[in-house]
């Protein structure tokens, strides 16, 4: 009864101060905000306790991928925080040996891990043009996470900074908003009069890849190439970029299947923002596509991205 009677006491000192509480409560509302937007400890914690709340819609989602190696964020996270973002962090690196190798099972575990946690990003991202991409993932795995994130808007896109690249010394950055390109792609389709139903395409963006490398690893006549005519390390640094490289790998892939192809065996030395980004413009309705991871001088395992099925060379 004490506290019913004291409620009321404060509503009627409310009602009987209305232009007082009114401001009293817009200097308090405004306190909360600058508090807020000055301690990144305050926002640290209310991040946290709505990250744990499933139904609550974030102004960011970051899902991070790393199975090559470990990899600094801090900087980045930091960078969102204050208008709410939701992190998923892969770790896999633990997964694989020190020399690279990793087993069947751990790779299905990877894998499952990975469409669960973008199915979780899917559906706490508020806007659809808001994920932010970035790791040190396997080619194959990067590709995977672009297929499983297919449907929704493009991301926000981090590269790392490379020893010859333009940003040297920035660690993880955002690709450079840059809506046009002196980039020039080139395929060999071309080459052949008439295609077989199952190929092999290599994307050679980072390193060149050899022919001979393909066929030790899948029993193929026809190999076409796509990508840039010199392969460069550390060239791929803004939007433009990668859209030009969605649009002609989407034709690509369109063309091969007018033309009969049923499966593609792909190889690529591609950068974590363009894995990602190819991965998106793979549909169902494109030829079957197993990509292939390079490790120790050989391919050693692949991933179907339309069956998730992975498949190993001894």
């Amino acid at each position: 009864m004490k506290l019913i009677q004291k409620t009321i006491n404060l509503l009627q000192l409310v009602i009987n101060h209305l232009l007082a509480s009114v401001i009293l409560m817009l200097i308090l509302f405004f306190m909360i905000i600058i508090t807020y937007k000055k301690f990144g400890w305050i926002q640290a914690i209310f991040n946290l306790v709505t990250n744990w709340i499933w139904f609550i819609k974030k102004e960011y989602v970051l899902l991070a991928n790393f199975s090559k190696k470990d990899g600094h964020i801090s900087a980045i996270k930091n960078k969102y925080q204050e208008q709410g973002c939701l992190y998923l962090i892969n770790n896999f690196t633990k997964k694989f040996s020190h020399d690279g190798v990793i087993d069947k099972n751990a790779l299905e575990e990877i894998i499952f891990k990975q469409i669960k946690t973008v199915e979780k990003a899917k559906k706490r991202v508020k806007k659809s043009n808001s994920l932010i991409y970035l790791g040190f993932p396997h080619v194959p795995l990067g590709f995977l996470d672009g297929r499983l994130y297919k449907d929704l808007d493009g991301a926000i896109l981090y590269e790392y900074q490379g020893m010859e690249s333009e940003t040297l010394g920035k660690g993880f950055y955002e690709l450079n908003k840059k809506y046009n390109t002196e980039m020039e792609l080139f395929n060999n389709r071309d080459k052949y009069e008439e295609l077989e139903k199952e190929i092999a395409l290599k994307i050679e963006q980072s390193f060149p890849i050899q022919n001979e490398d393909i066929k030790k690893t899948v029993k193929v006549s026809q190999i076409l190439s796509f990508g840039i005519s010199k392969p460069n390390r550390w060239k791929i640094n803004n939007y433009a970029q990668i859209e030009r490289y969605q649009t002609e790998f989407e034709k690509l892939l369109k063309e091969l299947k007018e033309n009969g192809v049923e499966k593609i065996h792909l190889f690529a030395t591609t950068p974590v923002s363009l894995s990602f980004s190819l991965g998106r413009v793979i549909q169902h309705y494109h030829p079957e596509i197993i990509i292939y991871n390079y490790n120790n001088n050989r391919f050693d395992w692949g991933i179907n991205l339309n069956s998730k099925e992975v498949i190993f060379f001894t």
